[in-house]
């Protein structure tokens, strides 16, 4: 394995600064960040690695920018063929992209829409697209296909069992709330047909839930069944914590727990795989996500002045005249010099709290006052709307302690919107304590990180976790809820386990007495609090471990191609050696079945069908 080609097929490409990729979730910022991290570590290892990302085209790509392949690639729906078009770039770090468009297909899409709604249309344009991807791998040479989520979970039922028993295919699950889950229309058969896959032969061993198709259920069993490895982006390969041990627990678990917790039965609980019991059956492996030492204290780009001015210049360019930063002071001090700091330099986080506070509240800080942050979207999985919960007692509990919040809700989200009302009540009637934004800002979102003292995150569920990272590399201590892979910090956070949902006054005790702990050690134990704050600093959030984990599972890959090889060479030496006993043999053997199955002796039970019927 000196040499590979990899194929990254994924929905949300990274590269938004560029113009030409889109970042919705966390998976738009690891999909921009492994494949070079990918790169490093292959040549660690003296391995030549060439990776190429396959992805949709967005409407608002500006295309005149790629270069079109003289390809085209079919796809058909509803008995339609059409084919998209192929575009390429190859970005500064030597990444190429591969985009994919039809008109028909793509148009509708924004900046912030790349998801449709109507589940019909989304599976449609997953389909269609997983068909034009199929046809690129087809025609190239890669030597591994790795899918990130179910929306290109289709791809390899388009590639063919041709293709996938020679190439190893995987897939890494960024977040199994979402799983594709699609109404049936006229049944199974024909919601398959639809889309151009032959729904007899695929819907109730693949794609059947609950009369619906899953798409991540039929992606995971097939990828499986290659001899292909399902991870997911926090825990270890044995999936011993993390998302991935998460991803294992059944209602019934989950439940039980919740009732120890609270010493009585609980409402509602969570179930992070969405009660697809193929979690529970099939071995997921975790391979936590690094982060990009871009995010460290010394190298964090808007802490530093010359980046700050031009996107101050960007936005005078797009027609945008107000500053960055609404408070003169801090504008002017941010734009004229670098903030980078290190753990030997915190008085520079000193400063930054200094100026995070004239910013949020107009005013030089008094005495020693804590910040409280939090920077995020206010929708359910995130949770953020149990801070309002506690903001009250919190500023009657400690006098000097203020809470600086940037999120904001989902245009149509109800809950959402509650929440941000109630973040402006707050804010109206505490206006010297409560600062609230709901409008992102990048340089802002940066400067509350790494100005804060404690950064919230009660999150309902969180498969890797992106700020927590964020904030300790910053020295904003955690104080969030022990999930997913929020557990990564835990030995320098204050994290409370809840599982009730419906009990949001237990939640926000539960909450509260971790803040209160953070408040507590912050005033009566400065040093421990420091000594804190440099092991949050000190974490290797690199890339440099997960790389390599992948890097194995390319490796593995080959590797379990070659023992499926050899099962079929043993099978077919042993069924050659029966001569006239095989129609006995075929007649008594009968594998078991369920838990007391054996893969192999039914794939020997298949092969000995074939020979007596021959």
């Amino acid at each position: 394995m000196n040499k590979l080609r990899i194929a990254i097929a994924a929905w949300e490409p990274g590269r938004a600064k560029t113009g030409l990729g889109a970042q919705i979730g966390g998976l738009g910022v690891i999909i921009e960040e492994l494949p070079a991290e990918l790169i490093k570590a292959a040549a660690r290892q003296g391995i030549k690695l060439e990776i190429e990302v396959l992805t949709p085209c967005f409407a608002q790509y500006d295309r005149t920018r790629l270069k079109k392949l003289s390809g085209r690639y079919p796809a058909k729906l509803s008995d339609i063929t059409f084919e998209f078009d192929a575009y390429e770039h190859v970005f500064d770090d030597g990444i190429k992209q591969v985009y994919f468009w039809d008109e028909g297909q793509l148009n509708w899409t924004t900046s912030s829409a790349i998801y449709p709604q109507d589940p019909q249309m989304a599976l449609r344009l997953y389909a269609s697209v997983s068909q034009a991807m199929a046809g690129y791998i087809r025609g190239h040479s890669f030597d591994t296909i790795h899918l990130h989520d179910y929306h290109v979970g289709l791809l390899p039922f388009y590639l063919g069992d041709d293709i996938l028993e020679k190439t190893p295919i995987h897939l890494t699950i960024h977040n199994a709330t979402y799983q594709g889950i699609t109404p049936l229309v006229d049944g199974g058969y024909s919601s398959l047909d639809r889309i151009a896959l032959p729904g007899r032969d695929l819907f109730h061993q693949y794609f059947d839930f609950f009369d619906n198709l899953n798409l991540m259920k039929a992606c995971m069993l097939k990828v499986h069944q290659c001899g292909g490895k399902i991870t997911t982006v926090s825990g270890d390969i044995a999936g011993t914590w993390g998302y991935a041990a998460e991803l294992r627990q059944n209602h019934a678990e989950i439940y039980s727990r919740a009732f120890m917790q609270k010493g009585s039965a609980p409402g509602e609980v969570f179930v992070p795989n969405l009660h697809l019991n193929l979690f529970e059956k099939l071995p997921i492996a975790g391979i936590t996500n690094g982060m990009s030492d871009r995010n460290r204290p010394e190298n964090l780009p808007e802490l530093k002045s010359e980046v700050l001015n031009a996107l101050q210049e960007q936005q005078k360019k797009a027609g945008r005249e107000e500053p960055l930063f609404r408070n003169p002071v801090t504008q002017r001090e941010m734009l004229t010099r670098d903030h980078s700091f290190n753990a030997e330099q915190m008085e520079v986080k000193g400063e930054l709290k200094r100026l995070l506070h004239l910013e949020a509240f107009g005013s030089e800080p008094e005495g020693d006052p804590i910040l409280l942050t939090a920077v995020g979207r206010l929708v359910d999985q995130k949770n953020l709307g149990l801070v309002a919960s506690i903001v009250e007692r919190t500023l009657w509990y400690d006098p000097q302690a203020k809470f600086i919040i940037l999120a904001s809700a989902t245009s149509g989200d109800p809950a959402g919107m509650a929440d941000e009302a109630e973040f402006a009540h707050l804010a109206y009637w505490y206006r010297d304590r409560v600062f609230f934004h709901n409008t992102f800002n990048l340089p802002l979102s940066k400067l509350i990180l790494a100005g804060g003292d404690f950064c919230l995150i009660p999150s309902r569920f969180e498969p890797c976790g992106l700020v927590d990272y964020e904030a300790s590399l910053l020295g904003n201590i955690v104080i969030g809820r022990a999930t997913g892979g929020l557990t990564k910090v835990s030995h320098c956070a204050y994290l409370y386990d809840w599982l009730d949902i419906s009990d949001r006054m237990g939640e926000a005790g539960a909450f509260f007495s971790r803040i209160t702990a953070a408040i507590d050690n912050y005033r009566r134990h400065p040093e421990w609090h420091r000594t804190l704050i440099r092991t949050a600093m000190d974490i290797d959030a690199s890339w440099d471990t997960s790389a390599a984990q992948y890097l194995g599972m390319y490796r593995y890959g080959f590797l379990m191609k070659q023992w499926h090889a050899k099962r079929k060479s043993l099978i077919s030496d042993f069924t050659g050696s029966l001569g006239k006993n095989l129609e006995t043999f075929a007649a008594f053997f009968i594998p078991g079945k369920e838990e007391y199955g054996d893969a192999f002796d039914w794939q020997l039970k298949k092969a000995l069908t074939a020979g007596t019927r021959v």
